[in-house]
């Protein structure tokens, strides 16, 4: 498995302490390897090292029942439930013997990888057909879209056999993140093995903060200071007459400061329109907030409580990752949310016909 972050996450989950286990941990790991990382898929934190000595590694670690571990490197792991059965990875062969449920999320984990290969493949290929000039740019994306759609789908399809068991905890978060709510609910299961366990917590409130910009809900207002410290309401802009686009960032947030080109490109076309941007800042330090949005150019009403993930945006709107936006309606009324990249200018053309 291996896990790489595109958004700015707001971590935040109560983990009451189950019962312990001792879990043997053992195996076969490259020469290269000095030692192999136990970390806490969960919270994301490192829980030991284990020395790797000529080619094998052992230890017994304790844990709470049935937590999810990352065991292997930072760049590669196998995912393993704490169950209180030896955990036996050879990371040579990239084999493991393990109780039922490890060795079933273990052939999940790896018919998971053997799907992005194949669609990295693909990926790969698109962008050396951009090169030799048979597709444009535009083509490209078109097409790396659709591939983004058949990866969320078919992943769907290879995680639906372990439905009935823990194994989704190791892998569904992380796909909810990149799924629409449509997609989301058919997991949402009450009573399914998975949806009980501490690493499912940020996913479901990610859901249903997807719920809550839901296309055809009413906007929500809010009452945040503008640059100058003067209490604004989110009605002075929105539901007027005109479309919104109601922009969630932050100037600590990389994926944020990427975006905004795209962001301020679709207001310097549509702004002559009626399109208006307000943009919602996660801030908590105002020298910080005032001089980005100077310095990416950033031309429309600027909002913020300064109080970071704190914001009363956060609740109100279900925002727990940046960048993130809704697209409002001339009466107010949610069209799209999570308008990133093409996705934005492919919205506003269909709104404004150029």
């Amino acid at each position: 498995m291996r896990k790489v972050i595109y958004l700015c996450w707001a971590l935040a989950f109560a983990i009451a302490a189950g019962a312990q286990v001792k879990v043997p941990i053992r195996g076969v790991a490259p020469v290269t390897m000095d030692s192999v990382v136990v970390f806490d898929l969960t919270r994301g934190m490192l829980r030991a090292k284990i020395p790797v000595k000529d080619g094998r590694f052992a230890t017994q670690l304790s844990f709470n029942e049935q937590e999810l571990l990352g065991v292997g490197s930072r760049e590669f792991y196998i995912p393993v439930f704490a169950d209180g059965e030896a955990v036996e990875i050879d990371f040579v062969s990239r084999s493991v013997k393990a109780s039922a449920l490890n060795e079933m999320a273990f052939r999940c984990d790896r018919s998971l990888d053997s799907l992005d290969a194949v669609l990295s493949q693909q990926a790969m290929r698109l962008s050396q057909l951009v090169d030799s000039g048979v597709l444009t740019n535009k083509e490209m994306q078109e097409q790396m879209a659709s591939l983004h759609s058949q990866r969320i789908a078919q992943r769907c399809e290879i995680l639906k056999p372990y439905a009935a068991t823990l194994v989704p905890v190791a892998f569904l978060p992380d796909m909810i993140m990149e799924m629409d709510y449509e997609q989301i609910v058919p997991w949402l299961k009450e009573g399914a093995p998975y949806m009980s366990h501490p690493r499912m917590y940020t996913a479901i409130k990610y859901a249903e903060g997807l719920k809550k910009r839901q296309p055809g809900s009413p906007f929500i207002d809010l009452t945040l200071n503008d640059m100058e410290g003067k209490p604004r309401l989110l009605s002075e802009w929105c539901g007027k007459g005109n479309y919104v686009l109601v922009d969630f960032w932050a100037s600590w947030c990389g994926p944020c400061r990427q975006e905004m080109p795209n962001v301020v490109e679709s207001y310097v076309k549509y702004h002559g329109k009626g399109y208006e941007i307000v943009g919602v800042s996660f801030d908590s330090k105002a020298d910080a907030w005032k001089s980005a949005v100077k310095q990416m150019g950033m031309d429309w009403p600027q909002l913020s409580d300064l109080k970071g993930w704190q914001s009363v945006a956060s609740d109100a709107y279900g925002i727990m990752a940046i960048p993130s936006n809704v697209l409002l309606d001339g009466e107010g009324r949610i069209v799209a949310s999570n308008l990133r990249g093409t996705r934005l200018h492919d919205k506003l053309k269909s709104i404004y016909g150029f």
